[in-house]
C-alpha cells in the first residue's frame, strides 16, 4: 500500500471515529464518546506522520509525542484543548477512573472542538 493510501486510511478512520463519538455522546455514553475524541486527534496526527515519513504509524497514544513526530506545534488554544481531553484516553480504558463525567452539553462542545482540530490537522496533508 502506498504512503498516500495509508495516510488516507488514517484520515478516514479519524473521521469515522468522530462520527462514532457523536453517536455515543448523543446516546449519553459520554466517556466512550470522549475517548474517541482523543482517538480522532491521535489518528489525525498519525496520518501526518505517515505522510511525512512513509513509515508505519508509531504505537503511541501520547498526543504531544505524536505532534512532535508530526512536526506540529499546537496553538495555545489547541494546547489547552488537548490538555483537557487527555484524561479521557485513560477513562475510556479504565472505568474505575471515570469519576468526572462531563455534562452532555460540555461533551458536545468537546466534540465540536475535536472536529475543528481534526480538520486543521487534515489540511496539513
Amino acid at each position: 500500500m502506498s504512503t498516500k493510501d495509508r495516510t488516507k486510511d488514517w484520515q478516514y478512520e479519524s473521521i469515522a471515529d468522530l462520527k462514532s463519538a457523536k453517536i455515543y455522546i448523543n446516546k449519553s455514553r459520554i466517556i466512550h464518546g470522549l475517548f474517541l475524541c482523543h482517538l480522532v486527534i491521535e489518528k489525525s496526527l498519525k496520518a501526518i506522520i505517515i505522510n511525512i515519513s512513509g513509515k508505519a504509524a508509531p504505537k503511541s497514544h501520547d498526543i504531544y509525542q505524536l505532534s512532535k513526530k508530526a512536526n506540529y506545534t499546537f496553538t495555545d488554544k489547541d494546547n489547552a484543548f488537548v490538555d483537557s481531553i487527555i484524561k479521557y484516553k485513560i477513562q475510556g480504558r479504565y472505568p474505575d477512573d471515570s469519576n468526572d463525567i462531563p455534562s452532555k452539553e460540555k461533551s458536545e462542545t468537546i466534540l465540536k472542538q475535536t472536529k475543528i482540530l481534526m480538520h486543521k490537522l487534515h489540511e496539513l496533508i
